[in-house]
């Protein structure tokens, strides 16, 4: 619908979209010893022009969001899922242009291309208002027509059973050996948990409050064919088709992916898709 299709700009975003949502959470990690990002921080910060966020109130409109099941032991598949909600992606590509120093001309232009592809949406910047793809000011989420998540997946079974080793390993003329780390298993592969995720892309869906599913238009980003290694990925859901709304009557919406000891059910409430 809104998607450009060049591979080369899909890419682009992709890389981009990585990079600073990486370093967004990672320091959100390191200062949430310092002080609570919740959902009472988030609606404080939204309510404010985007203009008055700081680095602070930028990584709480980004991780406030974010739904996780690191605490259900069921599996040992741990999951995290950002939504791309139209304030996240802004306080994305402001922390971004704190980072990649962006005029503000790059920072709206780079602004104005994610939220059309990630929402349907765009900002007025003389108001600051969203807009969706209607012309309308925003006022509810069912006004916004694709959301995409980003999904970040870890094998604690794979890292638990792993020890890191110092190799020699004999470089250049005189053989001279450096030192190297290297993983190795604490025990015999047949006793860990390695799902294949070959068909990841067909076991992720979004749940509404009346218990209908949606698939992903698209995911991309999985690297590999079982899951040893951390994969990050993107998927995209579109919640319009002609007059109905995927999310009209509902508070809540849910990502459950399958096919791992126990399924993952992350839940976002739909009062921060704004």
């Amino acid at each position: 619908m809104f998607f450009d299709k060049d591979p080369a700009h899909k890419t682009f975003f992709i890389i981009k979209s990585i990079r600073i949502t990486g370093i967004s959470i990672l320091i959100c990690s390191l200062l949430s010893g310092c002080f609570y990002i919740g959902r009472n921080q988030y609606k404080d910060v939204v309510e404010k022009p985007y203009s008055e966020w700081g680095l602070r109130e930028c990584l709480t409109v980004i991780s406030a969001p974010i739904a996780h099941n690191y605490f259900d032991f069921r599996t040992n598949v741990k999951v995290s899922a950002t939504p791309y909600y139209p304030s996240v992606v802004l306080a994305i590509q402001k922390n971004a242009q704190r980072i990649m120093h962006w005029s503000e001309s790059e920072f709206r232009m780079n602004v104005d291309a994610l939220m059309k592809e990630d929402n349907g949406m765009y900002l007025d910047w003389q108001t600051g208002r969203l807009v969706d793809s209607r012309g309308n000011f925003f006022k509810e989420h069912t006004q916004i027509d694709s959301l995409m998540f980003l999904i970040t997946l870890i094998n604690t079974a794979w890292t638990s059973i792993n020890s890191i080793i110092q190799v020699g390993i004999p470089i250049g003329k005189d053989n001279a050996k450096q030192l190297i780390p290297v993983m190795v298993p604490l025990v015999n592969f047949d006793q860990s948990y390695i799902p294949d995720i070959t068909n990841l892309e067909q076991r992720i869906y979004l749940i509404n409050d009346k218990g209908k599913f949606i698939k992903p238009r698209y995911v991309w980003g999985r690297q590999n064919n079982v899951l040893t290694k951390e994969e990050s990925l993107f998927a995209m859901f579109y919640f319009r088709e002609g007059d109905y709304h995927f999310l009209t009557d509902s508070d809540e919406m849910c990502i459950l992916i399958k096919g791992f000891e126990g399924d993952v059910r992350l839940e976002f409430p739909l009062s921060m898709m704004r």
